[in-house]
């Protein structure tokens, strides 16, 4: 006797609609992972290679000699009185002169001012470099001192956002949790992933384990 073998529509429904929601998570997981090692390609070699440059800064020790730079106040800032009732105003002005014809630069600014000496100091911190002004008001001179300690030592201090300014602290955090996306997406990938599963978890566990090796050594040294 021939017996006729039918599939059940409704159970096969079932199953790809249950299959559904999973394909999809999936493929947004995937998307979220390719794209994200995409933009961040660069950026994680960036912060990988002055990772070692920081542990190193003995090794790329280089800085130029400190230059002076002798310039006379312009006119507009030494009105009568300026600087007696508004200083700090006429200080940033100084700075802001000094930044536009002489490349004096930076994101971290402190001013000092003496009234009684009339006697101006302004430190410029920038990554990897300083810049220190000093500024005799009855005279009308100025006198900029610049250090620069070279391309590592900038690039050092970008890694840790030192005078790099908001902006650059702000690029800081989303490369981060762009970093972390692109972690949790593989570590989602690898889950469906039978075969390999348990080795893969076995590095983890292993690079977790050294991690957690290397502080316990450090505490105990």
């Amino acid at each position: 006797m021939n017996q006729i073998l039918t599939q059940n529509p409704s159970a096969k429904t079932q199953l790809k609609s249950k299959s559904q929601p999973k394909g999809k998570s999936n493929r947004l997981v995937r998307w979220l992972h390719s794209y994200t090692s995409m933009f961040m390609l660069v950026i994680m070699l960036f912060f990988t290679v002055t990772g070692i440059t920081l542990n190193h800064r003995d090794w790329f020790e280089s800085a130029d000699a400190p230059k002076q730079l002798s310039v006379e106040m312009p006119d507009s800032l030494l009105v009568e009185g300026g600087w007696d009732t508004e200083p700090l105003d006429q200080a940033n002005q100084l700075r802001k002169w000094l930044s536009s014809e002489h490349g004096i630069y930076g994101n971290k600014v402190s001013y000092e001012w003496e009234a009684e000496e009339r006697f101006l100091v302004i430190d410029i911190k920038r990554p990897g470099g300083y810049s220190i002004v000093e500024a005799d008001v009855e005279a009308g001179e100025v006198i900029v001192e610049q250090q620069n300690y070279g391309v590592v030592a900038t690039l050092n201090d970008l890694h840790m956002g030192r005078y790099s300014g908001e902006l650059w602290r702000g690029f800081i955090d989303v490369s981060a949790l762009l970093m972390l996306i692109f972690t949790l997406t593989g570590f989602w990938l690898v889950i469906p992933q039978k075969k390999k599963r348990k080795k893969l978890f076995a590095m983890s566990v292993i690079g977790t384990g050294s991690m957690a090796l290397a502080y316990v050594w450090l505490l105990v040294g």
